[in-house]
């Protein structure tokens, strides 16, 4: 029988490294899973792997209506997908000098407010979201496209209890994570394949 497959996205950490590393080129989303399971596909044992959803992790400021309307109304629709998100919450919060200690409220240049935007919950549903699919049996091979060291608990774990746990991580990025994943695949060799036409 096929092993089924599920791909857990880190939109943010996908997203910024592919801006780094492709420029102005796209990506195409919906050929993601495809070609993510084509280089799962290369390791050994894992040939006939089958895809069962890809679910993508986004935090969204309120303010970028063009992100929140692609992922609620085209991406999260697609066959296959399934996108959470969570609003990113912004406060205003000074910008301190390490050497002098001296703290600015507002940016010298503008007079705009100087703000952090935090989001909670998405690495939490992550992890949440990858043992419960492969532990309830309805995933034998989660795939993760993150580089976030909080997840490094969660694959050693499944890894221990024989889940082949692949990584799609990008060059030079998320060591951590690739090395106790039970296989990786690299994310830069699919650029080509993946730039939107």
């Amino acid at each position: 029988m096929a092993q089924r497959a599920k791909i857990f996205v880190d939109y943010w950490n996908f997203q910024l490294n592919w801006n780094d590393r492709a420029g102005e080129a796209r990506c195409d989303w919906l050929g993601l899973p495809e070609r993510l399971l084509g280089a799962a596909r290369r390791l050994p044992g894992l040939e006939g792997l089958r895809f069962e959803g890809i679910h993508v992790y986004a935090s969204v400021d309120p303010h970028n209506e063009n992100l929140l309307n692609w992922l609620e109304t085209f991406l999260a629709p697609q066959p296959g997908f399934r996108v959470s998100i969570a609003r990113i919450v912004r406060r205003q919060r000074g910008v301190r000098c390490h050497r002098c200690g001296a703290e600015q409220a507002v940016c010298p240049e503008c007079g705009e407010p100087f703000t952090v935007g935090t989001s909670k919950g998405l690495t939490a549903a992550l992890v949440a979201d990858m043992v419960t699919f492969t532990l309830e049996r309805r995933c034998d091979v989660p795939v993760v496209v993150s580089s976030d060291t909080e997840l490094v608990p969660a694959v050693q774990r499944l890894v221990s209890r024989g889940v082949p746990v692949v990584h799609a991580g990008w060059r030079d990025v998320g060591h951590d994570l690739g090395r106790v994943a039970w296989a990786a695949v690299e994310l830069d060799l699919l650029i080509p394949d993946l730039v939107r036409g």
